[in-house]
Parts: structure tokens; C-alpha cells; sequence
């Protein structure tokens, strides 16, 4: 078969194993599920806030360091496969930690439920960069913003009958087998969105360059740094919209706290967010690739500032309904969007390297949830959005002010 017939066949496969994968967030959500959790467990706010730091700070950080590996390498998919497989057990590690220490031994469980999860997100992210370029290998340019937006939609649909499923579990079973059979499901899920991927046929070897030294490495990112004034003004604007979301974190503590919600609330919420996934990911996908994708992570960033403004302004707890809407429409497409348009910024060579650039970069910023964990603590909730609103807002002006960058193109200097 030739590279076009191939590429439609993996298409399809892509879309397939992403949205059984995606579907499995809305069980693992650190944005309703994980602090509801936390709390349960007798955490506070600091350790809510912790949250986001093994969520996206375990995740980033290694990316630059297999990114710099996987150059050696001539094919991706083995290494995506043996990483995946890794990553997916710690979550069937998360259901038995709950179940056994979940009642008797609640300071165990919470901080089982850190370490593994730290391995979890240390795992995913040392795949990350090679299963996007996996994709990237195996699919046309034309088509990635369209895989992005339907796999996100698709993985909404199925995730929607999730959150009901979430729903049910956490009030029909008991604490704690009810979350335990949540991450029992979600293991499930992304174990069957492995055995899909296996399926991904990958035709040409890359081109082998042999991964540099950490010396070396430092001086390629001065390098790519100094050279390409595109990315680097990017990576400026995104810390600050990484900061913006520190809100995000507290939104269902604020919630359960103010408006003494049940464990219920937590599915409704993560229903609404994942409808907002289903409506906008396809959405925004099929704006990135028609008008770039600056545009789509503008929308993005508008909807946590408009989120936040509502919880601000919150009078009852049907305030936030719209507040996870909006978030959902965040969570749909921003990060595969951010991951888009450094694809675009990056020669295919360096590709795996931009893109860990990129998330080691913004992994300290993700720090900010747990100065905002503090905060709330110490000032209450409110200070902490007023903060994640105005970090938005900057975040959306520098990025307002960047083109957007279209391959083939030169490297913009400066």
C-alpha cells in the first residue's frame, strides 16, 4: 500500500484508540474526580493544589529527555507501545490502593495515591513526545487538526456515557469501592486503547541522528531559543495561560465547600464538562487547521477567562454548570492545539525536541496551583481566581500579538 492509502487506514486507528483513551479522563479528572478525592481522604487545599503539579509537572518535565532519545531511534512505535503499557498499569494500582486503605488507613491512600500517580504521569510523559510523533509520522499535515478535533469528539461521546457511569458508581457503591471501580474502569479503557494502537502501521524509519549529551542538549535549545523568536515569544505567552488555569483545580472544592454538595455533583459536573468536549473538540480541531491555530487556542483561553468570571460571581451552585462547560471546552482542545502550533513552529527534524522544549518549559509554572492551594487557604478561593483571570488575560494579549506559523516557512528571528 502506498503512503496515502496507509495514513487514511491509520487514520481512522488514531481516532479510534484516542477517543476510548480520552473517554477514560473523564473517570481520572483532576479537575472534579481527583479533588473530590483528596478531600475525601482528609487532604486540604495545599494537597488539592498539588494536584495539577503531578498532573501536568510529572508529565512535562521528562518529555525533553526522551524527545532528545527518541532521535536515535528509527521507529516510534515500539517505544509508544512499552511505554504506554507501563503507564496504564498504575492506574489498576490506583483502584487496589483505594480499596485496601481507602477506609481504614485514609493518610496510606492519599499517599499511595500521590506516588502512583507520579509514576503514572512520569510514564505518559516520557511517551508523550513519542506518540506525537508517532501520529506525525503516520498521518498526513492536512489531517492532523481534523484527528485532533474528531478524536476529541468521539472520546467526548464516549465519555459522556462515562460520566453517567461515574455518576453511578459514586453513589450507588460505597466509599471507598465506589472510586476504586472508577479507576478500575479507567484501566480498562486505556488498556483496550493500547491493544488499538498496536495497530498503527508505521512504513518509513526516521531519520536517525544520535541523541546529544545534556552539554549539547542545552546548547540546541539556547540554539533553537535564540533563533526562532516565534516559539520563544509563544512559550512566554503560554506560562502565563498555564498560570491562568490554577483555578481550575479549585472550582469543585469551592463548590462542594460553599454549597455543601454530595458526591453526585462530581458526575454532574463531569458531565457538563465532557458535553462542552463533545460540541467544541471537533470544533475547534476543524478552526486550527482552516484559520490556525492561534485561533483555536484563543477560544480556549477565552473560555477559562469566562469561566473564572462566573465563579467569581457565583450566587448559587448552578453557577457552575457553566463554569465546567467552559472548561470542558479548555480541556477539549488546548493542549493537542498547543502541541499543533509548535508542530508548525518545527523543521521535522527537531520536531520531538520543540515539543519537549515546550513542555519543560511550562512544567514549573504548573507550581502556581499549589501557591494557589496555599492562598485559598489563607484568603479564601476568590484571591485565587482573581489571579488566574489576570494571568489569562496577559497570556491572551501575548498571544493576540504572534503570527501563526504555517510550515514550510523560514525561522523568524528576532
Amino acid at each position: 500500500m502506498n503512503f496515502e492509502s496507509v495514513s487514511r487506514r491509520n487514520f481512522w486507528i488514531h481516532v479510534l484508540e484516542g477517543a476510548v483513551y480520552l473517554s477514560s479522563a473523564v473517570l481520572l479528572s483532576p479537575q472534579t474526580v481527583f479533588p473530590a478525592l483528596v478531600a475525601k481522604l482528609g487532604g486540604d487545599n495545599i494537597a488539592v493544589g498539588a494536584i495539577p503539579i503531578m498532573v501536568y509537572l510529572m508529565f512535562f518535565l521528562p518529555q525533553i529527555f526522551s524527545a532528545n532519545y527518541i532521535r536515535s531511534e528509527p521507529f516510534r512505535k515500539p517505544w509508544a507501545l512499552k511505554l504506554g503499557i507501563l503507564q496504564r498499569i498504575q492506574i489498576f494500582f490506583f483502584a487496589i490502593a483505594i480499596a485496601v486503605f481507602g477506609l481504614r488507613s485514609p493518610s496510606i491512600a492519599l499517599t499511595a495515591f500521590f506516588v502512583i500517580y507520579v509514576a503514572n504521569q512520569v510514564l505518559a510523559g516520557l511517551g508523550s513526545p513519542i506518540w506525537f510523533d508517532l501520529v506525525a509520522k503516520t498521518t498526513t499535515p492536512s489531517d492532523r487538526g481534523k484527528l485532533m478535533g474528531i478524536r476529541t469528539s468521539f472520546g467526548g461521546l464516549l465519555g459522556f456515557l462515562n460520566g453517567f457511569l461515574l455518576t453511578a458508581l459514586l453513589t450507588l457503591l460505597p466509599y471507598p469501592y465506589n472510586f476504586s471501580a472508577v479507576f478500575g474502569v479507567a484501566f480498562l479503557l486505556q488498556f483496550t486503547s493500547w491493544m488499538i494502537l498496536r495497530n498503527v502501521v508505521e512504513t518509513q524509519p526516521s531519520v536517525i541522528e544520535s541523541h546529544d549529551s545534556l552539554e549539547h542538549l542545552a546548547r540546541r535549545v539556547k540554539e533553537i531559543l535564540r533563533r526562532d523568536a516565534i516559539y520563544r515569544r509563544f512559550l512566554v505567552s503560554a506560562a502565563f495561560l498555564i498560570v491562568g488555569l490554577m483555578p481550575t483545580g479549585f472550582f469543585m472544592i469551592a463548590a462542594i465547600k460553599q454549597y455543601s454538595l454530595e458526591e453526585s455533583y462530581v458526575g454532574f459536573f463531569t458531565i457538563t464538562m465532557v458535553t462542552a468536549q463533545i460540541l467544541s473538540g471537533a470544533l475547534l480541531g476543524w478552526l486550527g487547521d482552516i484559520k490556525g491555530y492561534k485561533a483555536s487556542l484563543l477560544l480556549c483561553s477565552a473560555a477559562t477567562a469566562i469561566a473564572t468570571v462566573i465563579a467569581l460571581a457565583s450566587g448559587s451552585v448552578f453557577y457552575f454548570f457553566p463554569v465546567f462547560f467552559l472548561v470542558g471546552v479548555n480541556l477539549g482542545a488546548e493542549m493537542i492545539t498547543r502541541y499543533n502550533f509548535v508542530e508548525r513552529c518545527a523543521p521535522d527534524s527537531e520536531r520531538p525536541l520543540y515539543v519537549g522544549i515546550m513542555n519543560a518549559w511550562l512544567a514549573p509554572f504548573y507550581f502556581s496551583a499549589t501557591l494557589g492551594g496555599w492562598l485559598s487557604d489563607k484568603f479564601g478561593y476568590a484571591l485565587v481566581f482573581v489571579i488566574g483571570l489576570v494571568a489569562t488575560l496577559i497570556g491572551i494579549l501575548l498571544l493576540n500579538r504572534l503570527p501563526d506559523p504555517s510550515r514550510p516557512r523560514g525561522i523568524a528571528t528576532g
